[in-house]
């Protein structure tokens, strides 16, 4: 039966599905990063930003192809999972490349876990092998010991007593056969979700879920890579932002990626100045120290053409204070989660929007669906923000209960996020549905009142939270760093002034030392309530 659409309708749907379309080709995803090595092998591909140690393409090439038969060697297996814990080095190209090539998948831990959590990860996933850095060696092996002979050997890139060294397996040895991959099923990448409003779960990307991302940020609008492009990783890349988007993505384009251990200041601006950096993904706080900090003004920064915000909500004011220092043309933004490998929205390079998250991938769709009815919404309308396409996980690992909650029928993800698109079909995260807070029946926006908090001059970081009283519900209640003694009941009355009487801090102000974030940036409220 033919349907017919009124004007109106075809409006509201045309945002449903990107205008921007790609190719996905149907390979494994170490294959798809390597394949055009054969132009750009002399380049560099990796420098480690510490020591200035660095590896051409053609380097990475040949050690993944000796990591991956060492691997092999030692029993790494089609199936297998393997864990990464540390921080940034280099060589977790090498670990992802060849743990891939070998059909087993990598989950990734937080450096910062406790022994005890990534055990719990470790024995979740089944992994039998744990990669580490020197600074994590000894709560490695602690998880080696706790497991009962589950981890087999605990690699290190350095050295470390008991451990074997990463360069070892750099070392030419016997040819192991592959296997043939699947790439629609096989699983390459475990990265497990924050848990903050759960337990932790165990997302399982395909080899396609990854390349299908990869290949939808190549897009010349997206987040393509020139020759004469660099990218400076210091977003953990045991997370899957840091990971895909600050390593994989340039990799897959030929593009150098400089590694740092964690974000410090100075040899964060160091780098960028001294590498002539040109990409960078950055966190929320990062951009705050960018538009504030005056140890900024002693570096040359006029190289960095696309700083790109992901893994939490970046404000239009806070946006336009490091745009506006560093005399940019914007400040990009994504948006996504670790189940959409993890990006499914991009600011495009045509259209620039403070404040947005962007316009959906090529490939993906996305729609805004009411939270109690479930019925789609349409422009400036809010809801919970729904989206599909290749980069979608498989599932959640051994949990098939949290799988089906997770998608409807038809094949939509929730994402648990508050959202709305606009005329131009740019989309615009409010909150999470979970962290609403509630007062006498308003629904209060704890991100809203942070961009206000953020916006003065004395406010490094700020988090807000709703704190139970009784039959008001909860109290917006800020926790705020700041860099000198004003009163807190100064900022409370900064805010109150901007806003409706309802969404008031009505519990206060109260400054801490540091607001409680992963190290993606995300703020972890559960721990200031």
């Amino acid at each position: 039966m033919l349907k017919v659409y009124t004007a109106r309708a075809i409006l509201s749907r045309m945002y449903h599905a990107s205008k921007y379309k790609v190719d996905i080709p149907e390979s494994s995803v170490t294959d798809y990063i390597f394949r055009r090595v054969g132009n750009h092998g002399h380049k560099v591909a990796l420098i480690d930003g510490i020591n200035d140690r660095g590896f051409t393409f053609d380097q990475l090439h040949e050690e993944v192809r000796h990591v991956t038969n060492s691997l092999g060697s030692l029993g790494l297996k089609h199936g297998d999972v393997a864990c990464l814990c540390g921080t940034n080095v280099p060589e977790f190209a090498h670990v992802f490349c060849s743990v891939t090539s070998l059909g087993a998948a990598l989950t990734i831990a937080n450096s910062q876990l406790t022994p005890g959590e990534i055990l719990q990860q470790v024995k979740d996933t089944n992994s039998h092998l744990l990669f580490t850095t020197e600074d994590c060696a000894e709560k490695a092996l602690q998880v080696q010991k706790s497991s009962n002979n589950q981890i087999k050997n605990v690699i290190v890139f350095g050295s470390s007593t008991n451990c074997i060294s990463f360069e070892d397996l750099k070392k030419e040895g016997p040819e192991v056969d592959l296997p043939v991959i699947e790439p629609e099923s096989d699983v390459a990448l475990i990265p497990f979700s924050s848990g903050t409003t759960g337990l932790p779960k165990g997302v399982q990307l395909t080899h396609r879920n990854i390349v299908a991302e990869l290949a939808a940020l190549s897009h010349p609008l997206f987040l393509p890579f020139n020759n004469d492009d660099s990218s400076l990783s210091a977003l953990p890349m045991v997370h899957i932002a840091g990971l895909v988007i600050g390593m994989l993505n340039p990799l897959s384009q030929g593009a150098t990626v400089v590694t740092l251990p964690r974000f410090q200041p100075e040899a964060f601006l160091s780098s960028l100045q001294k590498h002539r950096v040109s990409f960078s993904l950055i966190a929320p706080p990062v951009v705050n120290f960018l538009a504030s900090d005056p140890l900024v003004d002693k570096f040359d920064l006029s190289h960095w053409t696309t700083p790109y915000s992901g893994a939490a909500s970046l404000g239009a004011e806070l946006t336009m204070k490091m745009v506006t220092r560093l005399n940019l043309k914007g400040i990009r933004q994504g948006y996504g989660m670790s189940e959409a490998s993890p990006a499914t929205h991009t600011t495009p390079l045509d259209g620039w929007k403070y404040g947005s998250i962007g316009v959906p991938l090529p490939n993906t769709e996305c729609k805004i669906m009411d939270i109690e009815s479930r019925r789609d919404l349409g422009v400036d309308q809010q809801g919970e923000i729904m989206v599909r396409g290749p980069q979608i996980m498989k599932g959640y690992l051994n949990n098939p209960a949290a799988t089906r909650e997770t998608f409807t029928d038809d094949g939509w993800m929730r994402t648990g996020d508050i959202g709305y698109f606009d005329k131009d079909g740019h989309y615009f995260v409010v909150d999470r549905l979970k962290e609403i807070i509630k007062y006498k029946g308003y629904q209060i926006s704890p991100v809203y009142l942070e961009s206000i908090l953020l916006s003065h001059q004395s406010v490094e970081d700020a988090a807000v939270v709703g704190i139970p009283h009784g039959v008001d519900g909860h109290l917006p209640t800020a926790f705020v760093v700041c860099n000198n003694k004003t009163p807190e009941s100064t900022l409370a009355d900064f805010v109150n002034s901007k806003v409706a009487p309802y969404k008031q801090l009505r519990g206060g102000v109260h400054i801490v030392k540091e607001i409680p974030r992963l190290p993606s940036g995300k703020i972890l409220r559960r721990k200031l309530v």
